[in-house]
């Protein structure tokens, strides 16, 4: 082999992925007219039958580590499964052998479906293990507090639930519209979608709440109370989400938007109610029981207002440099 040849060996990889110069290519071809040595060597480097075989490998023992893995947590589900069911049938036996009806023994069935949802859910379901075990133990909670609720005689089921679902809400909805079963359907309304959920749920538990505790004074302090949190969120949503602005602009207005919301939240609902309370009132040099509350106001509205200024006029200097 002389040095011709070796050049060209090393520059063949690059000849069959076509990324060298034309050139280069020209010298490879030349050289390849009169070289059976590095033409033989081109067609073995061209030949993928050993490319394709390695990939088909690596896909076999993939496929069989998940099969694998697939397997065991199957096992482990069953196992799971089998260990809740012991208790589930100890206390049928209790129950049934003290002459009891089947109340608590639902209760504790309920308590450890939800359990189960939790624990096993995972290991069982192959795909969007996340998604499956929110929606199960949501469900199974819900089921929980229906079946304390009849077995206690109790009316407060639709209260508790819808409070548990809005809660759940709040916390777990943003991972669910970013799975990828549901990504197909919200799109890129993601945040809108979570907003009215949000709000529906809201909405709906205070309802429950009115009609449980069947107060006529109950409607118009919740209107008062709710409507301008929602207007206020919904404010912040939009600022954020639509305002066409950079970050550090829109960080600025909700800074001074919420500064202001929480220095006159008091008053404004109070009211909407039909109370009339006065300003906060301002005593840095005095802080006792009297004067605590309107300097706490008054330092939030002040901080709001002054970040937000220097957020906002941060925006501009930063864009002016760029």
């Amino acid at each position: 082999m002389n040095k011709n040849c070796e050049i060209v060996q090393d520059l063949l990889p690059l000849y069959i992925d076509d990324v060298c110069s034309e050139t280069s290519r020209e010298m490879i071809r030349e050289h390849l007219s009169g070289c059976p040595d590095c033409t033989k060597l081109l067609k073995q480097m061209q030949d993928s039958g050993l490319e394709k075989q390695l990939e088909q490998e690596r896909t076999d023992v993939i496929g069989h580590q998940r099969s694998y893995f697939k397997r065991r947590s199957a096992l482990v589900g069953m196992i799971l499964s089998v260990i809740f069911s012991v208790p589930v049938l100890i206390c049928l036996i209790v129950n049934l052998a003290v002459g009891r009806s089947l109340s608590w023994f639902f209760i504790v069935l309920a308590a450890l479906l939800f359990t189960a949802s939790l624990t096993v859910t995972p290991l069982l379901v192959p795909d969007q293990k996340g998604l499956w075990t929110l929606g199960l133990g949501t469900g199974s909670l819900i089921l929980l507090l229906a079946v304390c609720c009849i077995y206690t005689r109790g009316n407060w089921f639709f209260v508790a639930s819808s409070a548990v679902l809005f809660g759940l809400s709040v916390l777990f909805l943003p991972f669910a519209l970013r799975s990828r079963a549901l990504q197909a359907y919200v799109g890129e309304r993601k945040g809108l979608i979570y907003m009215a959920a949000v709000t529906v749920l809201y909405l709906l538990m205070m309802i429950c709440i009115g009609i449980y505790v069947k107060d006529p004074a109950y409607g118009p302090t919740a209107l008062a109370v709710s409507a301008p949190l929602l207007i206020f969120f919904w404010l912040l949503f939009a600022i954020i989400r639509y305002l066409p602005y950079n970050s550090r602009f829109r960080a600025g207005v909700c800074l001074i938007l919420s500064g202001g919301f929480l220095f006159a939240a008091d008053k404004l609902m109070l009211a909407l109610t039909g109370y009339r309370q006065a300003w906060p009132v301002f005593s840095p040099g005095s802080w006792n029981h009297k004067t605590i509350d309107g300097n706490v106001k008054w330092t939030i509205l002040l901080s709001g207002c002054v970040l937000g200024i220097i957020f906002i006029c941060s925006s501009f200097t930063g864009r002016k440099k760029k």
